[in-house]
């Protein structure tokens, strides 16, 4: 029955995270359009990185959630990183606000971190399944850091 639990709240889960994807649709040919650092992927590689990226958070939370083993301190980093991340997609494709898209990259990196911290903290073995994240959104906040310089 845990698991049916856990299947659910992972989906349920994974929808949140795909929700601005599909109100703010990403637009493969501005990121192209703009000048890129000489480091910068191919934009295909944003859209296989972050469902990544989606799908580890969405585990983590749908067992922490039916096992009840989430604390308080997780829930608001979650939910601050969630309520952050949301709206890139919009700053980024739809407003074309450079600075605004690094500012929400790298908050996400810092929430990020503080889930690390905290994790690490309560149990360290969990910790690890932060490393992905963080290592993906510092990347992604330099590299959004020098477009931004750049353009």
């Amino acid at each position: 029955m845990k698991y049916i639990k856990i299947g659910v709240v992972f989906a349920i889960c994974l929808l949140l995270y795909f929700i601005p994807s599909l109100l703010f649709k990403a637009d493969p040919a501005y990121y192209k359009s703009l000048n890129l650092p000489s480091y910068a992927p191919p934009a295909i590689l944003f859209g296989i990185a972050w469902p990544i990226l989606y799908v580890i958070f969405s585990l983590y939370l749908a067992i922490k959630i039916v096992h009840q083993d989430l604390s308080k301190e997780m829930i608001i980093y979650f939910v601050l990183n969630y309520c952050i991340s949301f709206f890139f997609n919009k700053a980024f494709f739809v407003d074309h606000n450079l600075f605004l898209s690094f500012a929400v990259t790298f908050c996400c990196f810092l929430t990020g971190l503080f889930l690390f911290i905290t994790s690490f903290k309560k149990n360290k073995k969990e910790f690890y399944v932060f490393i992905p994240y963080l290592l993906w959104t510092l990347f992604a906040s330099i590299l959004m850091a020098h477009i931004y310089l750049i353009n």
